[in-house]
């Protein structure tokens, strides 16, 4: 008895330590760990080498949990994104260095993600920057969507549990700028024990909510403008929520010899890239879904730039007119803006989105 009561405030005393530690490792860790990684589906045919690697049988269509591996490195890229530019070498050096590693080879895998890109841009990234892993495209950022919209660069360290499931159990955000880092990072978390962690639930990215840079005067100000860009005048104007919580403006519009309903919609996108800034703009359509203006709100270039009138006089050139009910395909080779790609890039998809806002219009009975 005398030595269970010397022992046990001992015991007492590494356990606090103990709880210090863990809580403190818990507070430094990213807001996705021991998130469940969702299973993901590509449709990409991949080239032979690719599908050895991943352990994948040829198929036009899968899923992340057909990745064999303990522990797969998902990089969130876009291929117009400086930082993942820079970050390649690196990441090649890791695969090199994971591959040499007889603790390492076939137990750790890496692919790339890369959002709102089409296969042909993944294909010139690979090429020109040497890449030796796959890099799947997700051109209409279905899976960046999925994860929560991070900016680029993301690594995302997932374990596979024993059901073959996916479990997050680090991140990191932004450029990666050592080899040895990660690996480190690689080997401490094959360490953990997963039946120790209880999974949560949350997103594996939580950004910051998108504020948008005007007043709500000021918006419903700049929808009545993209409505009267038709030559009409707003003669009444509501702003209508639907149950998902979204909404859009509403307006009747008098044209002099007859009078119909317009909608403007603001279109609120967080940067894809870590040096880039958040997409706001305003896009007005009719009842037949045809698109009738396009408003900037804050369009930004490389270095902060503002979008120029040229830039601008570009895009309205390549969406005014066209119908959200039909693709709104991005076309790099017409489509781009200097110096602002990836936000052409969202602007596009915002649109390609539309059709979801007229189907909810459409059972509100503004229109048929």
């Amino acid at each position: 008895m005398h030595r269970k009561t010397l022992i046990h405030p001992i015991w007492i005393f590494f356990l606090f330590l103990f709880l210090i530690y863990e809580f403190a490792c818990a507070e430094s860790k990213s807001v996705g760990f021991a998130i469940p990684f969702p299973d993901l589906t590509f449709a990409q045919v991949l080239f032979k080498d690719e599908r050895a690697y991943l352990g994948i049988p040829q198929k036009k269509t899968f899923s992340f949990g057909n990745i064999r591996g303990n522990l797969i490195l998902v990089e969130f890229i876009s291929t117009y994104c400086v930082s993942c530019q820079r970050q390649t070498p690196i990441l090649n050096e890791l695969y090199s260095s994971i591959e040499k590693d007889p603790n390492l080879k076939g137990k750790v895998k890496i692919i790339g993600i890369a959002s709102g890109n089409n296969l042909k841009e993944v294909e010139t990234f690979k090429k020109e920057y040497e890449v030796p892993y796959p890099i799947f495209s997700d051109l209409k950022f279905d899976a960046h969507t999925a994860v929560g919209s991070p900016r680029t660069p993301f690594m995302i360290w997932v374990r596979k549990d024993a059901q073959g499931k996916g479990i997050v159990v680090s991140t990191h955000l932004g450029l990666i700028d050592s080899v040895r880092a990660v690996l480190d990072e690689t080997r401490a978390v094959l360490q953990y024990d997963l039946a120790l962690l209880k999974p949560k639930k949350g997103s594996v990215y939580e950004g910051d909510a998108l504020k948008p840079p005007l007043s709500e005067e000021e918006l419903m100000a700049k929808a009545i403008e993209g409505m009267e860009a038709s030559g009409g005048k707003v003669i009444q104007i509501e702003k209508i929520s639907f149950k998902d919580g979204d909404w859009i403006y509403v307006g009747k519009v008098d044209f002099g010899t007859h009078q119909k309903n317009l909608f403007s919609k603001l279109a609120s996108r967080r940067a894809v890239c870590d040096i880039c800034h958040d997409t706001f703009f305003i896009y007005t359509f009719d009842p037949d879904g045809r698109v009738m203006e396009i408003v900037p709100l804050q369009l930004t270039k490389v270095g902060n730039l503002k979008w120029t009138d040229g830039d601008i006089k570009k895009l309205k050139s390549r969406t005014i007119g066209k119908s959200i009910l039909k693709p709104f395909t991005f076309d790099p080779k017409v489509d781009s803006i200097s110096g602002a790609t990836i936000t052409a890039v969202l602007i596009f998809d915002s649109l390609d989105k539309a059709k979801e806002i007229y189907e909810k219009l459409k059972k509100k009975g503004y229109v048929k």
